[in-house]
């Protein structure tokens, strides 16, 4: 098969889990509607590790104690992310939630330049300057203001970013196994959110949902938007250029609000489409410097 068609399937792949990931906002919230966010997080965790657990059993069983330790950490990291996002989501819009957590990419750097002192360049202050304004505008309703479920996945992005940041800290140096790895991570999620639902949520974890729609979203989000999203991008990330990655996934929060739009029946006016887009550029830039920083540590 020719180059360029290897790069067209792997943008192709990569817009399709933009497009999931889009999904997902108003997948959660949908399911949030009837169901407490710890308790759908456990069942949305395990049924992702139970799925997967078939493929990777003999790679955790191989593992190392630091792939163990190392997988807990960032399990435990995941769990804080997706904690503060399913939260939040419960409480804004779902196109508020996928347009916000793509902040990451403007936080990443921040954090970078905080805990490493690493500058990132004068355009650092366009893409927070954009990534401001952008935020202003989306959440603009009849005044300027985040609401509750607003800052909750501001909370989650910064998460994200701090994640981001501290991974190669952590990994620097270590032989761990990325299967037993991912699994372990997904595993300490499923974990936590089983134990803050039994000991804050009263306990819905022992009565099994009977609805439909619960299974089939809730498997949906594990089977798409957690097992095929990370895979693809693992794979299919390394096989086009980063300008075109950044491009590609930044589509995943306008595929969000698409979907809050043309599914959950959500409204967005013009201003608040307007400080999306500001965003969605904002993150871009915010993907090319970290993709240069990337180059440039490894010119060094």
């Amino acid at each position: 098969m020719s180059a360029p068609s290897n790069l067209w399937i792997a943008d192709i792949t990569l817009l399709c889990v933009a497009f999931v990931w889009g999904s997902s906002y108003i997948t959660a919230k949908t399911v949030l509607q009837n169901y407490e966010p710890f308790m759908f997080l456990f069942y949305r965790f395990t049924i992702t590790v139970l799925l997967m657990l078939p493929f990777v059993w003999k790679h955790l069983l191989g593992a190392s104690m630091e792939t163990w330790i190392t997988g807990a950490i960032f399990g435990v990291f995941l769990f804080a992310i997706f904690s503060f996002e399913t939260w939040g989501i419960d409480y804004t819009s779902a196109s508020n939630s996928a347009f916000i957590i793509s902040l990451t990419l403007i936080l990443t750097p921040i954090m970078e330049w905080i805990i490493n002192k690493k500058f990132t360049g004068n355009l650092f202050f366009l893409a927070v300057g954009l990534s401001i304004i952008g935020t202003g505008l989306l959440t603009f309703k009849d005044t300027f203001s985040l609401n509750f479920g607003d800052i909750l996945i501001l909370v989650a992005a910064f998460l994200r970013a701090t994640q981001m940041t501290f991974t190669k800290r952590l990994t620097d140096g270590k032989i761990l196994d990325n299967s037993a790895l991912t699994i372990i991570q997904l595993a300490v999620v499923a974990i936590l959110a089983g134990i803050i639902n039994i000991s804050f949520e009263h306990s819905t974890l022992f009565i099994i949902p009977k609805s439909t729609e619960f299974w089939l979203l809730t498997i949906y989000l594990a089977l798409f938007c957690t097992i095929f999203a990370f895979y693809a991008q693992m794979v299919f990330i390394r096989k086009t250029s980063p300008s075109r990655v950044g491009l590609l996934m930044g589509m995943e929060p306008v595929f969000g609000a698409l979907f809050s739009v043309v599914v959950g029946g959500e409204y967005l006016s013009l201003l608040n489409w307007t400080g999306g887009i500001c965003i969605v550029v904002a993150t871009f830039l915010g993907r090319q410097l970290l993709d240069r920083n990337k180059r440039l540590k490894t010119s060094i």
